[in-house]
Order: structure tokens, then C-alpha cells, then sequence
């Protein structure tokens, strides 16, 4: 799938930024680099100079409705300077309701993620390879920065948790962790796409073998064969600061989500624990009564058809009870809150209308 060719001002900054950036045609494929066989011959056919491809990350729009762009950019420069920058788009995040993977397409590439493309601003000079050395480092630079804002959703998912913790706000833990295996997917991506760029040596090797070879030695100290080669240098040095982050922020995740499954577990467990003592409240609340009842008779009281018949039979009730409750409450798992005491002398004073009615319906004793 592939979108409609424009020329967009790219790397010029926000404004633009005068003689920074250079005019591109920007495209869009769904896709990975797999599935794009570009050869030497191919390069050559279309007249290609240089052609680099670099990680592609972005997290734009706005907290609630951010989306995630996982991918890669195909940078060519050919021998008359004009430049095409294509879109490798490989997955997609969206916000809206709780991070899930959305459907990737070529239509997601709207004003927004094009205005991602002008950051950060950069002058472009020199010859057409260099040109494209110096577009892919200012490209991977900008991946590289969007680590920062993945760690920012990383650090909302934790804040969530710790809420959840100390009892600030209560809502389920599942979404929130499927939320969490969401975005680590969404990471290990965006790290494989660092790791392939790396490797492949920005593809470099499809048109200048020689530089290729040069930085794949880790011990060579030998002088760039290209004036271009400390730019060239800086762009893989990013994609793997890149791939350390993403591995980083993965292992956080990692952390996260095992201390969120053990509160899971904990967190069962204290639903258990919680069901029981609603329960041992209900046994209390109907018990007592009837265990009162039962001993000392309500014959002499009934009908409870004036206040002091009603008062002298439901009060001890009613103490009783709302002390069972009470002590329910403070053994309760978590902090007893106001609006739960509210809750108890209501269920208490429930309890006793529903017998100050059934004994006023009661009939009296009978004589003998």
C-alpha cells in the first residue's frame, strides 16, 4: 500500500528555520524493509546517489489520544540534489481507550506525523551523499528523542499503579496491564528497527561498500575514506544509543509488569479476604437479632405500634449489630474510608426499619 507522492519541507525545524532542511517527496508503504528488494541495479535505474534508510519512531498527538508510529525512513538523494523520503511504516499504537495496536495504513500519515519529519532542524550542504549522510544522522537523531516521550508513557503507566497501591484511585488492574504488555511490544519494535538499521549499516553498503566495511571494524583506526564519514559515524551511534534505551525502558517494563502479576495475585487474595468479612457482617447483621429475639422474647413488645415498645426492642438490636459491622470494617484488607461507615450505619438503620415494620405488622399475644 502506498500514498500519494507531495513535496513537504523536511528537517527545517518548526518554523522553518531559513536555509536549514531541504524540500523532499514524501511518501508512505506498509510494510518492513523485507518486503522492499532494492538493489544496486535498482538504485542505478532510478538514479539514485544515496540511499540510507534510518529508524523510524514517532509518538505524536495528545495525551488521551497520542499515537504511536513504529517504522522505517527510506532517504534517497539523487545527482541533481532532489530528495525522496518514503515511510516504511511496520505497526501502530493508539491511545484511545487504554494502548492497543491499531491497524497501520498509509491514510495515518497525516499533518502531524509530516510536521514529526521537520525536527530537529539541520543544514544540509555539501554533495548529494553527503547531503544524505547528514538528513539520516538528523533522522535517527529525531527516533532517538522520542525514547524521552515513550518514557514518559512508561512513567503514567507507573504513576497508575502506585495510585492503585496506595488506594487513590481505584479501577481494575487488568486493562492496565494489558496496557503495559502493549507498549512493551510496541518497544521491542521499535528496538528491532534500531538493531536493523544498525546492522545493515543504514544500507549504506548498496552504493558505498567501501564505508561500510571501514566502520564494521571495530579496531580500525584508520582515517574516513569519506570527508563524510564522522557524520556517517554519529548516525549509528544513535541507533544504538537508540537500541541501549529501548532495552532499558524494555527491562523496566519487564520489572513492572512482574510486580504488577504478584499484586495481582495479592490483590485476589484480598478480594477473598474482603468477601469473607462482607459475609461474616451479613451472618452478624441477620444473627444477632434473631439470637436476641430468641432469648429474651419480643412477645411483651409486640406490635411495636407505639415508640417506647419500639425503641426498647430495636435499640439493643441495632447496637449490636452496627458493632459487628464496626469491627468488620477496621479488619477489613486497605484503609476503611468515611463513606464505608456511612454504608454500615445505613445497613443498620435498614435493617431496623425492615423489623420496626414486620414487628408493627406482627400480631400482639394472644390471651390465655
Amino acid at each position: 500500500m502506498q500514498s500519494e507522492a507531495d513535496r513537504h519541507l523536511v528537517l527545517a525545524g518548526e518554523p522553518p528555520v531559513r536555509d536549514h532542511g531541504v524540500w523532499a517527496t514524501v511518501t508512505a508503504e506498509v510494510g518492513t524493509l523485507h518486503d522492499d528488494h532494492l538493489t544496486r541495479e535498482t538504485i542505478e535505474r532510478l538514479g539514485a546517489e544515496a540511499v540510507l534508510a534510518v529508524p523510524f519512531v514517532r509518538v505524536i498527538g495528545k495525551r488521551g489520544g497520542r499515537r504511536l508510529v513504529v517504522g522505517m525512513v527510506r532517504l534517497t538523494v539523487a545527482a541533481d540534489d532532489s530528495a525522496a523520503v518514503t515511510l516504511l511504516l511496520h505497526n501502530s499504537w493508539s491511545e484511545t481507550g487504554g494502548w492497543h495496536q491499531d491497524v497501520v495504513s498509509a491514510d495515518q500519515v497525516d499533518d502531524e506525523l509530516l510536521a514529526s519529519l521537520a525536527r530537529p532542524e539541520h543544514v544540509l550542504t555539501g554533495d548529494p551523499r553527503a547531503r544524505a549522510v547528514a538528513a539520516a544522522k538528523a533522522l535517527a537523531e529525531a527516533s532517538r528523542n522520542e525514547v524521552l516521550r515513550l518514557r514518559e508513557v512508561r512513567y503514567e503507566l507507573e504513576r497508575q499503579v502506585a495510585d492503585l497501591l496506595a488506594q487513590r484511585r481505584s479501577f481494575a488492574l487488568r486493562p492496565v496491564l494489558a496496557q503495559v504488555i502493549e507498549l512493551s511490544i510496541a518497544l521491542g519494535r521499535a528496538r528491532d528497527v534500531a538493531c536493523e538499521a544498525h546492522r545493515d549499516g543504514l544500507w549504506i553498503w548498496l552504493w558505498d561498500p567501501e564505508t561500510y566495511h571501514h566502520n564494521r571494524k571495530t579496531d580500525n583506526g584508520a582515517p574516513d575514506p569519506k570527508p563524510w564519514g564522522g557524520t556517517y559515524r554519529a548516525a549509528l551511534a544513535h541507533c544504538s544509543a537508540m537500541d541501549a534505551q529501548l532495552a532499558e525502558e524494555v527491562e523496566r517494563l519487564t520489572s513492572l509488569l512482574n510486580s504488577m502479576s504478584t499484586f495481582a495475585v495479592a490483590q485476589d487474595g484480598e478480594a477473598q479476604q474482603r468477601f469473607n468479612m462482607i459475609a461474616a457482617a451479613a451472618a452478624a447483621g441477620l444473627g444477632l437479632p434473631a439470637l436476641i429475639l430468641s432469648l429474651y422474647g419480643a412477645d411483651a413488645f409486640l406490635p411495636l405500634t407505639n415508640l417506647d415498645h419500639a425503641w426498647r426492642a430495636l435499640l439493643p438490636i441495632a447496637v449490636t449489630t452496627l458493632c459487628a459491622v464496626t469491627v468488620v470494617l477496621r479488619r477489613m484488607p486497605g484503609r476503611a474510608r468515611p463513606r464505608h461507615y456511612l454504608f454500615a450505619v445505613l445497613l443498620v438503620l435498614s435493617l431496623s426499619a425492615v423489623l420496626l415494620v414486620a414487628g408493627a405488622l406482627a400480631p400482639g399475644p394472644t390471651a390465655p
